[in-house]
Order: C-alpha cells, then structure tokens, then sequence
C-alpha cells in the first residue's frame, strides 16, 4: 500500500529526503499541467513548479492536515503562480517605463542651457528628498548610485522583487512631482491629447 502524502510530509520535514522526492514525482505532473494552463510557457511552468516544490519542502513541518495533502500543494502552487504573474507583470511595466532621471547627459549642454539644467537638477533632487524612505533609498542605489537591483537588494535586506516593485513606484512618484520637466507624455494606459 503507498504511503500517505502526509506520512510522506512528516518525513520530509524531519529531513528524510527520499520522502519529499516520492512527493514530487508523484504530484509533478499535476503541479505541471496547472501552472502551464496558468502561464501557457514551459519556462514558467517549470519556475513555478520548483518554487513550489522548493516551498513545501521549507513548510513540511507546517501542515496541519486539516486539509488534504493535494488541496494544501495546490493552495502553495496557485500562491507562487499569482507572485510569478505580478512579478511578470512589473517587469513588463518596468521594461516599459519612460526613463524619468536623465541627470548626466551623454552629450555637452547647449550654451544658455545650464540655468535649465540647473533648475531641473534642483527640483529632482528635492522631489527625491520628498519621497518615502524606502522609495528614495532604491533611486539612490539604482537610479544615482549605479547598483543593479541585485546589489540593492543586498544593500537593503529586501528580495529583488520588492526593489523593483519599490523603483517602480518611485518613478511614477518622481513623474508625478516633475510632470513640469518630464513634459505631457501620457501615462502607460492613457492616450495622448489630441491638438
């Protein structure tokens, strides 16, 4: 007679890793088929079902078996395929949005340019003072100090994710505050004005 799922869990948190390997293979093909209906990538899919192999591993210890063993994976797959998919999402965004800090310019000002340039590097830099602390800390590294989101995220304690969800925001932020330099470019949504 198999083994139970939850007699299987048991083992697993108490390191035997035998045990979580009979869980995989024989829940794998379901926790496949639901995140490739979810994401229709093969990429994807096999993302998210590591992730969550990778979670029910760390949360063996956890289940209560107040719920069968395939309602609780299911619960952890559709969580870790709802992140992946925000996460997807805010890349797209994040690919997308309109670069609001040109603070060095590649080429030399125009004569009669510097006052403008002046004025606008003083207003960035005081629409930056005024944002939350979390949001300034992530310009800084990323946008000024030249970190990459990894690096930041080390520098920070935060995972990747919210470091880009946090610069994301502070940009719309900063477009928000500089709408003046930034120009009436329209929103990622909005259509243009006509004249």
């Amino acid at each position: 007679m198999a083994e139970l799922d939850a007699d299987l869990l048991a083992r697993c948190a108490a390191g035997d890793v035998g045990a979580l390997e009979t869980i995989y293979r024989r829940h794998v093909e379901r926790v496949w088929r639901y995140a490739w209906f979810r994401t229709h990538s093969h990429e994807a899919a096999a993302d998210i079902v590591q992730e969550t192999f990778l979670r029910v591993a760390r949360a063996a210890g956890g289940f209560q078996g107040r719920s069968q063993f395939s309602t609780w994976l299911f619960a952890v797959a559709r969580s870790v395929a709802v992140e992946h998919a925000r996460r997807e999402k805010r890349r797209r965004e994040l690919a997308t949005e309109p670069r609001v800090l040109r603070l060095v310019r590649p080429e030399p000002a125009a004569p009669g340019r510097s006052m403008e340039d002046s004025e606008m590097r003083e207003a960035v830099r005081e629409a930056i003072a005024r944002l939350p602390g979390p949001q300034r800390d992530a310009i800084v590294l990323c946008g000024l100090s030249g970190l990459n989101v990894r690096e930041a995220a080390e520098v920070l304690g935060w995972g990747e994710s919210r470091v880009k969800t946090t610069l994301f925001r502070a940009r719309h932020r900063l477009r928000d505050m500089l709408q003046r330099y930034v120009g009436d470019r329209p929103r990622e949504g909005q259509r243009a004005a006509r004249p």
